[in-house]
């Protein structure tokens, strides 16, 4: 009979593990273990009111780059709940956390910025932004990236439906504004001897899209 109680111990214990590498394996299409990391809040449920942030630095770039990311988190990470504050019109926070509702990657590499979702079974389940830190040759500066940051943090929300085009307004603002951050591409004035200055703030349909359009 101790016999029998053991075989089947042993045999729940191995269809357990069977079933957790298939659970696995299933997550790991939408982006390897580390989508797994946390379980990070289902997407469209992401509040622009209460927002966590995980910024973390890749291991692309260059040596001159990959020595430069570092003081560029660290200059990012502390800047951004500020900035986050500023660009909503103080009705936004922001929170640097490794748990966070989403990933920001910083990579030395030169590409286009952009947000990616990971989906299981046809939802979305976490989302991802990788901010690249070089532009052709030209490696980007703190506003710059800083802009790029926010704007791709916008893109969790908006812009979809009529007056849009990939995720972007279609119009496109007369003149340079502080106030906008939805266009594509998005302007900095650039001032010889001077950091670019770029937009900062998000337009009033920008914040009605993120669902701070209250007062």
């Amino acid at each position: 009979m101790r016999r029998a109680t053991g075989t089947y111990r042993a045999l729940v214990a191995l269809l357990r593990t069977i079933a957790l590498v298939l659970i696995v394996v299933a997550a790991s299409g939408c982006g390897g273990l580390a989508s797994l990391r946390g379980m990070p809040t289902i997407a469209p449920l992401i509040s622009a009111t209460f927002l966590s942030v995980h910024l973390f630095v890749g291991d692309g770039g260059d040596a001159q780059e990959r020595a430069r990311l570092p003081e560029l988190r660290d200059s990012i990470a502390g800047a951004l709940p500020t900035a986050w504050s500023v660009a909503t019109r103080g009705r936004g926070k922001l929170a640097l956390r490794t748990d966070a509702d989403i990933d920001v990657k910083l990579d030395g590499t030169s590409g286009t910025s952009a947000l990616m979702q990971h989906k299981l079974g046809g939802r979305v389940v976490s989302q991802t932004i990788t901010v690249h830190s070089v532009e052709g040759s030209r490696r980007l500066t703190l506003p710059e990236l800083m802009a790029t940051t926010l704007h791709e943090l916008g893109h969790i929300w908006c812009c979809f439906g009529s007056g849009t085009q990939d995720g972007h307004w279609s119009d496109t603002p007369p003149s340079f504004s502080s106030v906008g951050m939805m266009y594509s591409p998005m302007t900095c004035q650039v001032a010889a001897g001077s950091d670019p200055v770029c937009p900062t703030v998000f337009s009033d349909r920008e914040l009605a899209e993120m669902g701070l359009n209250g007062p």
